[in-house]
């Protein structure tokens, strides 16, 4: 899967929180983590190592989200 390809499994909220939309599993460097359809990623929310929101808006910023 292309790095981008993960905007497909959120939804990005007004308040800027982004919402698993699909369950799938996050692996990286450090982990591999379970992420279940309905979570919630804010900003400063770490996940295996990942401020996730953030790598998700970087994302969302170059490729639409």
């Amino acid at each position: 899967m292309a790095k981008h390809e993960i905007l497909s499994f959120f939804e990005h909220r007004r308040d800027g929180a982004w919402i698993c939309v699909k369950p799938f599993t996050l692996t990286t460097k450090q982990s591999s983590v379970d992420i279940r359809q309905g979570m919630r990623f804010d900003y400063g929310k770490r996940v295996g190592g990942v401020d996730l929101a953030e790598y998700l808006e970087q994302l969302g910023s170059q490729f639409g989200s």
